[in-house]
């Protein structure tokens, strides 16, 4: 069995944006536990947790910059497509808690779909992969609810701008996520990899940057059968 694989994540702007605050965070938190150790042991308690607390705050948010950039991937390996994502689809952080939960880091899960049950892989923004999905499109409009009718506007907009990768089978079954910040190049040559060892899958995208690797990918795949 091949152990080859395509593999489509953050792109290097978004990367490297990411090591640069995750580096100023972990900074912050040495110094903080620094100055927490420094002040228990002189005596200023008070100043000492203080500084204890800025740390915790400081992991945290170095925790959700490594999960949001870090933590998902799409891939082709050994004739299956492996999906990485949250779970709850879409966010790098718990949706579902209280005050406090967009600093609760959301845990992912890894999908598992063969190449050949893919029917259809669809790019874009959710309005358009909404109106292009079949019946398995249900369950994508149904993990939306939540943010569309969200009572926080920053959440309605954030949805709204992001990219997603969606997957159809011939069984009548979906996965999605979030490919906000992926490379375009990446995620098509992804989708060459599927469409090369499932030639039936139907491929449509509504980003220009998507479209234009989409065109080349056409013209490659074209050039084979001539």
């Amino acid at each position: 069995m091949a152990s080859y694989s395509v593999k489509a994540c953050a792109n290097a702007k978004t990367r490297g944006r990411a090591m640069l605050v995750i580096s100023v965070f972990a900074i912050l938190t040495v110094f903080c536990v620094a100055m927490a150790i420094y002040d228990i042991v002189t005596g200023r308690r008070a100043f000492g947790i203080m500084f204890a607390a800025a740390a915790l705050v400081f992991v945290v948010l170095l925790l959700l910059r490594v999960n949001s950039v870090f933590g998902t991937y799409i891939k082709v390996k050994d004739d299956a497509l492996f999906m990485k994502s949250w779970v709850n689809d879409f966010l790098p952080y718990d949706i579902n808690g209280g005050f406090l939960s967009e600093m609760i880091p959301s845990k992912t899960k890894l999908t598992e779909i063969p190449v050949d049950e893919i029917s259809l892989i669809l790019v874009g923004s959710k309005e358009f992969i909404k109106r292009n999905a079949t019946v398995a499109g249900k369950r994508l409009a149904k993990a939306l609810y939540p943010y569309e009718h969200s009572a926080r506007k920053a959440k309605k907009e954030l949805i709204s701008k992001m990219d997603l990768f969606y997957v159809e089978t011939f069984e009548g079954e979906c996965s999605f996520m979030c490919i906000y910040g992926y490379d375009p190049k990446k995620v098509v040559d992804v989708i060459g990899e599927v469409y090369s060892m499932n030639p039936d899958t139907a491929v449509r995208v509504n980003s220009r940057e998507y479209k234009r690797y989409i065109k080349a990918l056409q013209r490659q795949f074209d050039d084979y059968d001539e």
